[in-house]
């Protein structure tokens, strides 16, 4: 019924959207992918080459300002009517194309990065939770968001640049339970993927455990 008097647009070009979908068929195949899936040593990859034990990343998108894509990601999570369904159905889009690759091979259980309980009351969602739902849909690999923990109330990362990014997400995560993750290859989910920052953060927590390894996810990746 609500959808008869306020029928859900395209968030990329503002047409109507037929049945259950999100964006229309011309935005969905025009979208500004990276391929990044099927290309090792990307430059998602390269932030966290350092890293002993991080396997591989991707991003689904080129994020770039002034661009379409940033107006659409920008409604996923902020604002009155942020949706979403949004980073829902981009990640459920992204998952259908990545398993095409080898990217998911091997993956025990997707972790998405996490909000702050304040933050999260505030907003009323995670969306990183909502991307790892799309992406736990279509590959039926189970998500997780009670291990990896944010115990600091942080700036936005928006708001801070270069090398205070670090700063600013330094000791803001925590680990329950760690042994239940013994064993396990984890992808961590984000939305936009910048500096790298806050998942290197995710990283450092998750490090200390045995023979725990991680990869990489974001909707965007900036240039």
């Amino acid at each position: 019924m609500k959808d008869l008097f306020f029928p859900r647009c395209c968030p990329l070009c503002g047409h109507v959207v037929e049945d259950n979908a999100v964006f229309c068929e011309d935005c969905i195949r025009n979208l500004p992918r990276t391929e990044q899936a099927f290309l090792r040593s990307n430059m998602t990859e390269a932030l966290f080459a350092h890293e002993d034990k991080f396997i591989r990343g991707a991003a689904f998108l080129f994020f770039e300002k002034e661009a379409p894509i940033q107006g659409t990601l920008h409604k996923m999570k902020y604002g009155l009517f942020a949706d979403p369904y949004i980073g829902y159905a981009l990640a459920c889009e992204a998952a259908a194309e990545f398993m095409q690759s080898d990217f998911f091979d091997g993956i025990d259980v997707l972790l998405p990065v996490p909000l702050h309980p304040k933050r999260l009351r505030e907003r009323g969602f995670n969306q990183a939770e909502w991307i790892c739902m799309g992406l736990s849909e279509v590959t039926g690999i189970p998500m997780d968001t009670t291990h990896l923990i944010r115990v600091l109330n942080n700036a936005h990362q928006a708001q801070t640049a270069g090398i205070k990014r670090t700063e600013n997400v330094k000791n803001i995560f925590a680990v329950t339970h760690p042994e239940e993750l013994y064993k396990k290859h984890v992808l961590l989910v984000d939305d936009i993927i910048t500096t790298g920052a806050t998942l290197q953060a995710c990283m450092k927590v998750l490090s200390p455990i045995r023979k725990c390894y991680f990869s990489v996810f974001g909707i965007g990746k900036t240039r």
